[in-house]
């Protein structure tokens, strides 16, 4: 427990340096990393951590990701440098006792969209379904793998964005993550996530996390995880894919991800070189997070 209050310390300051002296970017960077962490930990509980343990890092979780939203586009989260300050107190006590929260009104499960999983209860988030139905405003995105054993390696993907030439056209604008062998079979839940938000003409935000559900080394070497942007055309009432993405076993590594953007339709089986939608540099833009699971 203490080696991760330790970690989580040293990330946490190091992010707030960067905030502190308007690094931009690599406070959203750092923060972002801290968040993800910290928001797995508050719905799994894999350190077995008291309720009152578990609601404080589920607190700065969702602290942490409106300070992201206040560095990204402005917006007036009640959270600020000051807030950000004010928490270090925080990460020098948490995990190793009940410290108290220093910000109020956060609440982790409106924030996060997402609650604690209690041993026992099967959620909404982990019923054993193979493919998710669409059309939900709130998306199908799973909260994390409750069926993680000792030394096994998870997958935890944050999609920030993602660029098009021009993305004007395009509405209620969702990313599909799914999971697919070399055949282009599933092999877990598709997951959908929920519509996200224009802030110019060339990127869309969506700031979701994304749980892989099947540990890495229980996926064929030859797996692939694809992302589809799929937007609403209203005139022919369906959603549409406009194009895609994908990433290897072999190019998953912890940290910020670019990926280049194809046409469709999605080649799922990776037997044809896919295609640039554009020649000009628009990406999706991911955080990614791997982690070995030594409980």
């Amino acid at each position: 427990m203490e080696d991760t209050r330790v970690r989580w310390e040293r990330a946490f300051l190091e992010a707030l340096e960067y905030d502190t002296w308007g690094q931009v970017e690599e406070a959203i960077e750092g923060y972002q990393r801290l968040q993800v962490a910290a928001a797995a930990e508050y719905v799994e509980n894999v350190l077995q951590l008291s309720m009152t343990r578990r609601d404080g890092i589920g607190k700065l979780a969702g602290a942490l990701k409106y300070r992201v939203q206040e560095l990204q586009s402005s917006a007036e989260r009640g959270v600020g440098l000051v807030g950000m300050k004010s928490i270090k107190p925080f990460m020098k006590d948490m995990i190793i006792s009940d410290a108290t929260f220093p910000l109020s009104g956060i609440k982790p499960e409106t924030i996060l969209g997402v609650g604690p999983i209690t041993p026992g209860v099967t959620t909404e988030q982990t019923r054993p379904d193979f493919e998710e139905p669409a059309g939900s405003s709130d998306g199908t995105l799973r909260g994390p793998p409750t069926s993680v054993k000792r030394g096994d390696t998870t997958l935890t993907v944050f999609i920030e964005k993602w660029g098009l030439k021009d993305a004007t056209p395009y509405e209620e604008v969702r990313v599909v993550t799914s999971v697919r062998d070399e055949n282009g079979d599933v092999l877990e839940a598709v997951q959908e996530t929920p519509i996200g938000k224009r802030t110019n003409s060339n990127y869309f935000f969506f700031e979701n996390t994304v749980y892989i559900q099947t540990p890495l080394n229980r996926l064929p070497n030859n797996a692939a995880i694809f992302f589809e942007f799929r937007h609403w055309k209203a005139k022919k009432q369906k959603k549409s894919c406009k194009c895609y993405c994908y990433l290897e076993m072999d190019e998953i590594r912890s940290g910020p991800v670019t990926l280049e953007v194809y046409k469709k339709p999605p080649n799922y089986n990776r037997k044809k070189k896919p295609s640039l939608l554009s020649i000009k540099p628009f990406y999706l833009h991911l955080d990614l997070t791997v982690e070995e699971r030594n409980f």
